[in-house]
Order: structure tokens, then C-alpha cells, then sequence
């Protein structure tokens, strides 16, 4: 009677653990705080700041805080796990992913957004006349650049090396139109709202822009990449967060005077918010799921041909690893 009493109490506790595990794992996914980062003044962060605005993460379901940070300090949040997604330019992801970034990318979220200015009276408009010249840029791992070099590259220019046909010249964002305008580089290149706002008010031109280029504007350029840990463990959570930034992408795409202003009005982005507004209204904010795949797979075999991207990397290892389609998310909503 002894022995039976004990095999009872036995199968008891492992029953309640059981139960306690399986309890546990559910709220570990139902309670589980999604953290998105955000870079201060950021346009390309525009639907995850629409989708705070506008109640689409709590409409969905979503337990979510927002942490604000540098541009400077996304990938090691991301590394490290301090936020579990953000929006980020495609271009600038590609040598991370290379080198083992444990994130993927599971949705697209708009075209275009970085130009190649000059002053208005430069000589300066096509590739070829860049030969010889002088960019200003932020820093050589900065998209602008990146992609400065992916578009001269295909162009036929050398942009890196010994005997490289341009020279680059790094300085702060915030010098860089400075420098433009006392001569001591011959163009700069730079993302928006700072191009658009060094047009307007300096009257740069812009010899080279991403949404409006025959070969770019259709190449969705920024992402959003989660961490691999949030899609396997949390992919509910995952998911939730997708499309409430599908719905806040949908939101600037069809409304991009109000994203402009409501983004003004949270001190989100600063700035114009007629100039914010003309420049969503021009970027395709179609989020799509499907479209993250060839912007990653065209911006590595670009980065590879140009030698930014090490030659043994397998791109279409590469791709496949890091594309993702999390279940239960549309590939669009439109």
C-alpha cells in the first residue's frame, strides 16, 4: 500500500510539472514584451512609428515597448538582443549577415531614399563623370556609401583599392553639405530627409537617386530584420509585430500628409512635415514579404562583385539563410 501511495505521489509531481512546463511555454509566447527599436529622426522607421500611433501592435495583440538608440548601435542591439527588430537599409546588412548577424529578414518595407547630390552648377551627370572625383560621405560602412559604390561599380568604376577612380572623404552627416558647398569634395551622398532638406534649402541637385533610378526604384532597400531567436521562439509574437508594420506601412502609403504630421505632432521625426510627407508619398511603402528576397539576394551578389562582400561567401546560401516567412503573415496587404 506504501509503494503504491508513493508511485501516485511520484506520478503526481511529474504531472504537475508537466502541466507547469506546458503552462509555462504558453506564457512564455503570450507574454512575451517584443522590443522594437528606433532610430530618433529616422523616415525609413515611419510604419513602426505608425503602427505605435495608430494602435496597430495593441490591435493585433501585440505586447511591445519601443527603445530608442543610435544608428550607430543597432547591430550590436541587435547581436546582443537588446531590441528584437527594427527597420533597417538592406545594403548595410549584407557584410553583418556574412559574418554570422543571428537575424533574418521576413518582410520588405519600402523603395528608395538615398541621392548622390552636387551643386547646382556642377558638370557632374552621369557615372562616367565621376571618374577622378571626390565623395563625401558618413563612414565607409554607411549605406550611402554602400550603395554609392554599388551604383558607380555597376557603372563600370573602380571605387575601392589601388588606382579606385573615386576618392571617398568620410565626415559627419551634419558636415557633410559643409563640405560640399566649400569645394573640398565634388559630391556627397546621403538618405533622406537630409538629402531632400540640403536640395531645398541649398539647392543641391541630385545626379543619382535610389527612387528614381531606372535600375533601383523598383528594389525595395529597407527591411526589417528580426532576430532568429524571436522568429523561432516567439513566432507569434513574430508575427503580430509583421503585420502591424504591414498595417503601418499601408497607413504612409495611403496617407503620407497625415504619417507626416502625426510624426511631427510625437516629435518622431523632425523637420518639415510638407517635405516628410512629398518624400513618402514618393517612396513605395508596399510592404511585402516576398520582396525582401531579391533585395537581399541582389544587393550580395552586387557587394560580392564590387569585393565589399569576401568571395568565398556562398550568396545563395547566403539568401536562403537569411530570408524568412513567418506563418501567419500575409505577403501583402495589397
Amino acid at each position: 500500500m506504501k509503494k503504491v501511495f508513493c508511485v501516485l505521489v511520484v506520478m503526481a509531481v511529474l504531472l504537475s510539472v508537466s502541466a507547469c512546463k506546458k503552462k509555462n511555454a504558453a506564457l512564455s509566447e503570450d507574454d512575451y514584451v517584443f522590443k522594437i527599436g528606433y532610430i530618433a529622426n529616422n523616415l525609413c522607421h515611419s510604419p513602426l512609428y505608425i503602427a505605435a500611433e495608430k494602435g496597430y501592435y495593441d490591435e493585433e495583440g501585440l505586447k511591445w515597448e519601443i527603445i530608442q538608440f543610435s544608428d550607430t548601435e543597432a547591430l550590436n542591439l541587435l547581436t546582443g538582443g537588446g531590441v528584437d527588430s527594427l527597420a533597417f537599409l538592406m545594403i548595410a546588412l549584407i557584410q553583418p549577415l556574412s559574418n554570422g548577424l543571428p537575424v533574418q529578414i521576413p518582410l520588405a518595407v519600402h523603395t528608395g531614399c538615398i541621392k548622390v547630390l552636387v551643386p547646382e552648377g556642377s558638370s557632374l551627370k552621369t557615372a562616367a563623370d565621376f571618374k577622378g572625383k571626390k565623395i563625401g560621405g558618413a563612414s565607409p560602412a554607411s549605406p550611402p556609401v554602400l550603395f554609392t559604390k554599388r551604383y558607380l561599380a555597376g557603372k563600370g568604376l573602380k571605387v575601392d583599392g589601388e588606382n579606385a577612380d573615386i576618392e571617398f572623404i568620410y565626415q559627419s552627416p551634419a558636415e557633410l553639405p559643409l563640405l560640399l558647398e566649400r569645394g573640398l569634395v565634388d559630391a556627397v551622398t546621403l538618405t533622406d530627409p537630409a538629402a531632400q532638406i540640403s536640395q531645398d534649402t541649398k539647392g543641391f541637385r541630385a545626379v543619382v537617386d535610389m527612387g528614381t533610378d531606372e535600375d533601383y526604384k523598383d528594389e525595395f532597400c529597407c527591411v526589417i530584420p528580426v532576430r532568429s531567436e524571436t522568429i523561432e521562439k516567439h513566432p507569434q509574437a513574430t508575427a503580430k509585430f509583421l503585420r502591424a508594420v504591414q498595417k503601418g506601412a499601408k497607413f504612409v502609403y495611403e496617407h503620407p500628409d497625415e504619417a507626416a504630421q502625426l510624426l511631427a505632432d510625437t516629435n518622431r521625426v523632425a523637420g518639415d512635415p510638407l517635405v516628410n510627407a512629398r518624400l513618402l508619398g514618393a517612396y513605395n511603402y508596399r510592404a511585402s514579404v516576398s520582396a525582401a528576397r531579391p533585395a537581399i539576394e541582389r544587393n550580395a551578389k552586387d557587394m560580392q562583385d564590387i569585393g565589399i562582400l569576401r568571395a568565398d561567401v556562398d550568396v545563395d546560401k547566403l539568401v536562403n539563410d537569411v530570408y524568412a516567412v513567418v506563418p501567419g503573415v500575409p505577403d501583402s496587404l495589397f
